[in-house]
């Protein structure tokens, strides 16, 4: 079993860089809990000046998240792109036939392309997992794991 992590957030909007901050601060309590480092490896986002509420390591950046999948060594992906086609898809489902991990909050990709994509997730063997807040956080949507929902 690895003993480091390698992470990649794709979308750097407020839940991508929440994301990213809560991993950055908590990356002890981390590997106290779980006996394993995280080692955040790229980010990416379309605009690297965007004003961000916490600061991004420019030397992990990437502006196109696919060359994230070629050049790094990723375990597990945090999608946070927030839409239903394009490159939220391309993303998702490259990383998934690479066979790397996928996290996203992306209800719109799920409720499009879940079983799509959950298919292709059993195939490579990896987990897609899905969880989000609805309702200005009213209703809280667990984790989906894809042999669950998707069957």
């Amino acid at each position: 079993m690895k003993n480091i992590i390698n992470i990649a957030v794709v979308g750097l909007g407020q839940v991508g860089i929440y994301l990213l901050n809560e991993l950055n601060t908590k990356k002890k309590d981390i590997e106290l809990k779980t006996g394993k480092k995280i080692n955040i490896v790229a980010v990416s986002a379309k605009d690297i000046n965007k004003k961000r509420q916490f600061k991004v390591d420019k030397k992990i950046f990437f502006k196109n998240p696919l060359e994230i999948l070629n050049k790094k060594k990723v375990d597990i992906l945090f999608e946070a792109i927030g839409l239903a086609d394009g490159i939220s898809k391309k993303v998702v489902e490259t990383a998934l036939r690479k066979t790397i991990h996928v996290i996203t909050p992306n209800k719109a990709l799920i409720s499009k392309h879940g079983n799509y994509l959950a298919k292709i997730a059993e195939l490579n063997n990896v987990n897609l997992e899905f969880e989000a807040f609805c309702c200005r956080r009213n209703t809280h949507i667990k984790n989906y794991q894809r042999r669950a929902c998707y069957k």
